[in-house]
């Protein structure tokens, strides 16, 4: 298997297969701002990108996630809060799934700054707005009907990061990338972290990976590059 592997190695795009500054400054506009107002369906798609960017956890464990008060604590003030999973959740890889522990931006004024992309603030206005036709625990469920208040599918929360990157573009103008998978914000916000100088170890803890290797090998993406060039051609 070895000699195998050297003869016919793993492909897999070194690149980001789409910009997260992009998506990230159209999570702050509208139709996804200004959140209280907004339809709740862009507020169910900004908030799960935002939980999967933030926890780069896999599409499975965020579907699993409860507003249960076991599983869900909010600190006073909204200054942190720490989500778990259902706890008959059994996760792809047993023992690995690792709550989600999210703490608050700071305010901007006119909240176009790094208050607009809070995953603190954007749960909490969800779980707010969703409260009166909850049907169950489970944190994301469908606004439309005739599904409206029952849980979503694994592949419909998919959609919905999907959705969200796409719609991120549009807002501004532009031509969404061809190709786009839920799967993708794994390996782009781990590599942003390793980037910003979090620890490997850290990484691999909030990702649920077993191993170094896993993230090396199969997620981590050269994000450098763009933020090189932008740093010479703007200064």
């Amino acid at each position: 298997m070895k000699g195998a592997r050297r003869l016919l190695p793993v492909s897999r795009p070194l690149v980001p297969p789409w910009d997260l500054a992009v998506v990230l400054e159209g999570l702050k506009g509208p139709p996804f701002e200004p959140l209280v107002g907004a339809d709740l369906k862009h507020v169910s798609l900004k908030t799960v990108l935002l939980l999967a960017l933030a926890s780069a956890k896999r599409v499975s464990d965020i579907h699993a996630l409860s507003v249960h008060p076991s599983c869900a604590q909010l600190f006073p003030g909204d200054v942190r809060m720490i989500l778990r999973p259902n706890p008959a959740f059994v996760p792809k890889v047993v023992g690995s799934c690792s709550p989600i522990d999210l703490v608050a931006f700071a305010a901007s004024p006119g909240g176009r700054g790094s208050h607009a992309l809070c995953p603190v603030r954007a749960v909490r206005t969800y779980m707010d707005r969703t409260g009166g036709f909850r049907r169950s625990d489970q944190l994301f469920f469908s606004w439309a009907n005739p599904h409206k208040g029952k849980p979503v599918t694994k592949q419909r929360l998919s959609h919905w990061v999907v959705e969200a990157i796409a719609l991120a573009y549009t807002c501004q103008g532009l031509q969404p990338p061809v190709g786009l998978r839920a799967h993708s914000t794994r390996g782009l916000a781990a590599s942003w972290a390793l980037f910003r100088g979090v620890s490997v170890q850290d990484i691999c803890a909030a990702a649920s990976w077993s191993s170094p290797l896993t993230f090396v090998r199969f997620y981590m993406l050269d994000v450098s590059a763009p933020c090189v060039a932008r740093a010479v051609l703007m200064s």
